[in-house]
């Protein structure tokens, strides 16, 4: 993937290189369109939004989740939304709220440990009501080996694993009373999280026959000071107290109060509108999600403020004659992650059809100065690819340009310094942007767009790596509004960008589409050097590269019809370019089959198909057409479901499946995919598991096979 990324970002400088040497501009937008909203929006006035949302814990269906949803439409309104509701949905398991939570020793020395007025992060999630007093005995990773010689009935238990492991291990099968648990979050080493306190949850409904129990979560650094003590019976100060004890026992008293309702509970998100003037059928979502714990500054709080003060800076300019009201509806959802959209999709299947695209902000307000935290821009996967990547990376490398240090630039070529054209919030850094375009990845509501049957084109944005992240600390101190801010242009940009956009401007998409797709086709070309070079047998797969790679473009270039409607010349214009485009596949298979010959010193080889591709390319998959059904059917599914089949591979199969394509065909377009990231990326793609994956989906009747 360097390699790719390396070249999309040289050709991007080398495509932009008048405009920035002259008017720092994307050709999706002029100079005043660029200051019209830079201008105006503001990363602090997002940061204000934050700080008030961090009060909440806000796990879905929580008291305060529904608090910050309140918040949420209120500001919206104020800043000028239209149809601001909220939309109630059920949710699968009750709504579940804690009231007050304390962790206490009380022996050998009286000393707080845990308090969820601290950090709501200090219970888990899902724990019951409690009120005991109890020996704590440390159970390691809380496994069933792990436990085996211990005696735990009537004891509180201290891990450093996973609270559920030792929930069920220790609790429900040896008698333990409840859990505390020093795991970190995201599988943080203990040195680099020594003061976190990892969000995490347990099993709200316990086994039948069993009561519910609880899991107190504590520092790492607090956590190996229990184990210290419990495995030291000299005497010590003990939690530096200033008292003096002997070690080797500890009394822990726990009390827990929380209200648990009833199965299915609800849960929902937030909308609100600006109305468009024309296309009515074509909507441009822009989401960002309310759930997470305590604090999320970054996650999500960043997107959730960005997403209000955007539409505080579209309503503004609009009043103030600056920006016309646009041709599309902008619909702001302020979601219940990935679950809102899903149900949403389930309750109104005709919805998905009004929507032409999402853009989507996740994480996008990290002080990067704090770790190793990097902006990624998330490409659409291959099965999505769109006029939309093309806008992206245009406006995504205009401000990556304009706010890092280039030399050439600045001392010698007479532009303002460090950065060309910054993007400064009044209280924010004055950091660099750091920030990389990257091949697909999931993990946040982008997903719920792009999948199957839903089929929307989607691009997100999500900081990587982040040592804050689904912890007590994400909080206000480390974002910068300054980042806030750019994020929320590029976003911004393309809205306003789409928002109007119509046949006059198919030549611009279509350009730019062809000229970024010359960039991933190079790539292919690329890549089946390498295979080509590492053995004969990578002859298939490098034809299959430049075959499934021009089928892409192709895609990519008919999704802007969209845009032309039947305007006559812009269809024209978007057919030459894909004649163009079709006209390269085999120039690009011509300059394999040479670099082959030189190689290998004969002529490449035919493309035979195996009697297992065969019989894949008899297998037509054909979706089930009711939503409801196909997303409950393919829960059935399991995750074992394809074998090695790398998670977001599995995601792009589905997502292949369009009643025209073969088993075969998928397995094609998903290895090429695999193949043009890297193995290190997307693992490696292999027609077993795709028929597997593919079978299991048959099998549970979220998809048929056609006759």
């Amino acid at each position: 993937m360097r390699t790719l990324l390396t070249m999309g970002v040289m050709a991007g400088s080398i495509v932009l290189t008048t405009s920035v040497m002259y008017s720092q501009t994307t050709p999706f937008l002029n100079d005043d369109e660029i200051r019209m909203l830079s201008n105006e929006i503001s990363g602090d006035r997002a940061y204000e939004h934050i700080r008030v949302l961090t009060r909440w814990h806000r796990n879905s269906g929580m008291e305060g989740y529904f608090k910050a949803a309140e918040y949420v439409m209120e500001a919206a309104r104020e800043a000028g939304l239209e149809d601001v509701r909220f939309v109630e949905q059920p949710m699968n398991g009750p709504n579940y709220t804690a009231r007050s939570a304390e962790l206490w020793m009380v022996e050998p020395v009286e000393v707080k440990l845990a308090d969820i007025g601290d950090h709501a992060t200090h219970l888990a999630d899902g724990s019951h009501d409690a009120n005991v007093t109890a020996e704590l005995v440390w159970v390691g990773n809380g496994s069933k080996e792990a436990l085996k010689d211990l005696d735990v009935k009537g004891k509180i238990v201290l891990t450093n694993g996973p609270p559920g492991a030792a929930l069920f291990n220790a609790v429900y099968e040896k008698g333990a009373v409840g859990v505390v648990t020093y795991q970190t979050a995201e599988g943080r080493n203990i040195v680099d999280a020594g003061d976190q306190i990892g969000w995490t949850r347990i099993p709200i409904t316990p086994p039948e026959g069993k009561s519910g129990s609880f899991a107190f979560v504590l520092t790492p650094r607090m956590g190996e000071a229990l184990k210290d003590i419990l495995e030291n019976d000299g005497e010590m100060n003990i939690l530096a107290s200033g008292r003096k004890a002997k070690g080797g026992r500890i009394v822990l008293k726990a009390v827990v109060d929380t209200e648990i309702g009833t199965a299915p509970g609800k849960t929902g998100f937030v909308e609100g509108w600006i109305r468009g003037s024309k296309y009515q059928d074509q909507h441009i979502v822009l989401t960002a999600h309310l759930q997470e714990e305590q604090g999320s500054a970054n996650d999500d709080g960043s997107g959730c403020g960005n997403l209000l003060e955007l539409a505080r800076t579209f309503n503004k300019l609009m009043k103030e004659g600056k920006m016309p009201r646009p041709e599309r509806s902008l619909r702001f959802w302020w979601v219940d992650e990935i679950s809102s959209e899903y149900r949403f999709w389930q309750d109104y299947p005709e919805e998905p059809k009004k929507i032409l695209v999402n853009l989507h902000q996740d994480m996008t307000g990290a002080n990067q100065a704090m770790g190793s935290r990097v902006q990624h821009l998330i490409f659409a996967p291959h099965s999505r690819t769109s006029y939309l990547d093309a806008l992206f990376e245009s406006v995504g490398n205009y401000v990556i340009l304009t706010n890092n240090a280039f030399l050439a630039a600045s001392r010698q070529g007479g532009l303002p310094r460090p950065f060309t054209r910054p993007i400064f919030s009044t209280r924010g850094s004055r950091q660099n942007y750091s920030a990389r375009f990257v091949p697909y990845f999931g993990s946040s509501d982008h997903i719920t767009f792009l999948d199957g049957p839903i089929g929307i084109p989607a691009v997100a944005m999500i900081n990587w790596d982040d040592d804050y992240i689904h912890s007590s600390h994400d909080d206000l101190f480390q974002i910068d509004q300054t980042q806030l801010q750019r994020n929320n242009f590029i976003i911004a940009a393309m809205a306003y960008r789409l928002s109007s956009a119509g046949p006059r401007d198919v030549p611009l998409f279509a350009s730019e589409t062809y000229a970024q797709g010359l960039r991933r086709l190079a790539n292919d070309v690329r890549v089946g050097t390498e295979l080509i070079h590492a053995g004969q047998d990578g002859w298939s797969d490098a034809v299959n590269l430049v075959e499934q790679g021009v089928a892409r473009e192709v895609r990519a270039l008919l999704s802007i019809r969209v845009l032309a409607g039947n305007d006559r010349k812009a269809l024209e214009t978007i057919d030459r370019f894909i004649g163009r485009t079709k006209e390269r596949e085999s120039l690009m298979l011509d300059d394999l089959k040479i670099l082959f010959r030189q190689v290998w010193g004969k002529n490449a080889p035919s493309v035979k198909m195996t009697p297992a591709e065969q019989a894949a390319a008899k297998k037509i998959p054909v979706n089930v057409p009711n939503l409801a059904e196909y997303f409950a059917n393919r829960q059935k599914m399991g995750f074992r479901a394809g074998g090695r089949l790398h998670g977001l591979m599995r995601s792009e199969v589905i997502n292949f499946i369009d009643g025209r394509r073969s088993y075969y065909d998928i397995y094609k377009a998903v290895r090429a995919e695999a193949l043009a990231a890297g193995s290190w990326y997307y693992g490696t793609v292999q027609l077993e598991d795709v028929v597997a994956f593919l079978d299991a989906g048959v099998e549970a009747k979220a998809w048929s096979l056609k006759p």
